[in-house]
């Protein structure tokens, strides 16, 4: 077994060991999940640079050289009638190991002109939630235990035995259709066929990772079945102090437990978090410690409790945040709790296509996406909510 065969095999087992770890072992397959595909990336770019050496030096000494179609790769195919057509069809299957994995794609040398903005793209909650595959569903249906099977009560002989079951309700997942564009700049053209097929694949896909990320987003701070916390708002020290973190985390896991999660929240909040400080000696009461490959994750610890955090943008920031009026609901803000009690389901392929003429004077090719995507939290309790009471009339 040649070493692109054995990546290949490894990725195909950790695709498998994503569904069941968490954690620490989470963050390890997707440490080496990247250092994988990297690997693979550098072999694959070394297997067809030697290619094209043997062409060039068979073709130089006078040798014909034909290349058979049958030869040529899947991906080749793919990206020669990609070039020729403007359109590319990514299938469900492809756009999950996206979401799931995080990892980088296989991308060609970067073409002058066009430079990544520097940061975290993306919230890392895109890859810490469940991912299921529903193509051809109009809705999923997913059950959940609503309240446990009361405690065993004591039996008389000759009695019936008494007892509560357990009660069970669903969350209805419904397909959203969400489009999504980005530009490319048409220098991208000169390069291969198979190069700028994947320039504009790798765009597309990341603005999938945008649009899903919020989708998440929103489902979780609307879920009906989160348990919430009150958060303790003054003046003086504002919503996040000494101890905020605790009440949250041991919220979780009901009376029996202490529950393992992540903390998703707002930039704002993870600052606020670092600025409390100690009454006498006026250090720092939580140490944060972000994660050195990913800047959008990383660890806050308060004495002997540690806690994963994970950015997300599109949570409002309790850091000066007022009171809603007495009107309004409760505002949420930070949420704590496992990402696999929360669903994202695909109930279609994610299809691409390019326009050259929306932005013909800047010189930027148009690509367009679209795709059918629904969420929503499927497990009771399993997140807790600090939110910020409303103001009472």
């Amino acid at each position: 077994m040649d070493r692109i065969t054995e990546i290949q095999a490894r990725l195909a087992e950790i695709n498998t060991e994503l569904d069941a770890a968490t954690g620490e072992d989470l963050n390890a397959l997707e440490t080496e999940s990247r250092s994988l595909l990297e690997e693979l990336e550098g072999l694959q770019n070394t297997v067809q640079t030697r290619q094209q050496l043997r062409d060039q030096i068979a073709a130089g000494a006078g040798t014909l050289v034909q290349k058979a179609h049958a030869q040529a790769s899947t991906e080749e195919r793919a990206a020669a009638d990609f070039v020729k057509t403007n359109r590319m069809m990514i299938g469900i299957e492809q756009a999950r190991a996206v979401l799931v994995s995080g990892g980088t794609l296989a991308t060609p040398t970067e073409v002058s002109g066009i430079h990544d903005i520097a940061g975290a793209k993306v919230s890392s909650i895109i890859d810490m939630v469940r991912v299921v595959n529903c193509e051809g569903m109009s809705t999923n249906r997913v059950a959940y235990i609503d309240e446990d099977a009361a405690e065993a009560a004591a039996q008389t002989e000759g009695s019936a035995a008494t007892g509560k079951e357990p009660t069970f309700a669903y969350v209805d997942i419904t397909p959203t259709s969400v489009a999504v564009t980005a530009q490319i700049s048409k220098q991208a053209k000169r390069q291969t066929p198979l190069n700028y097929s994947a320039k504009v694949r790798e765009q597309a896909l990341l603005a999938l990772r945008k649009k899903a990320a919020s989708l998440v987003t929103t489902a979780l701070k609307g879920s009906a079945l989160n348990d919430t916390v009150a958060a303790t708002v003054t003046s003086a020290k504002g919503v996040v102090d000494e101890h905020t973190l605790r009440k949250l985390v041991l919220a979780y896991g009901g009376d029996e437990g202490v529950g393992a999660g992540v903390l998703f929240l707002n930039k704002a909040d993870l600052i606020a978090f670092g600025d409390v400080r100690g009454t006498n000696e006026k250090k720092a009461i939580y140490e944060i410690i972000p994660d050195g490959a990913n800047p959008n994750t990383g660890v806050i610890r308060d004495g002997g409790l540690s806690v994963r955090y994970c950015l997300n943008s599109g949570l409002t920031a309790c850091a000066g945040t007022a009171q809603p009026a007495s009107s309004a609901a409760d505002l949420p803000t930070m949420i704590y709790g496992d990402p696999k009690a929360l669903e994202l389901d695909l109930f279609s392929d994610y299809e691409i296509k390019v326009s050259e003429d929306f932005a013909f004077t800047s010189l930027m090719d148009t690509i367009r996406g679209d795709v059918e995507l629904g969420a929503d939290v499927v497990v009771k309790k399993g997140f807790v909510a600090l939110t910020i009471a409303k103001a009472t009339a």
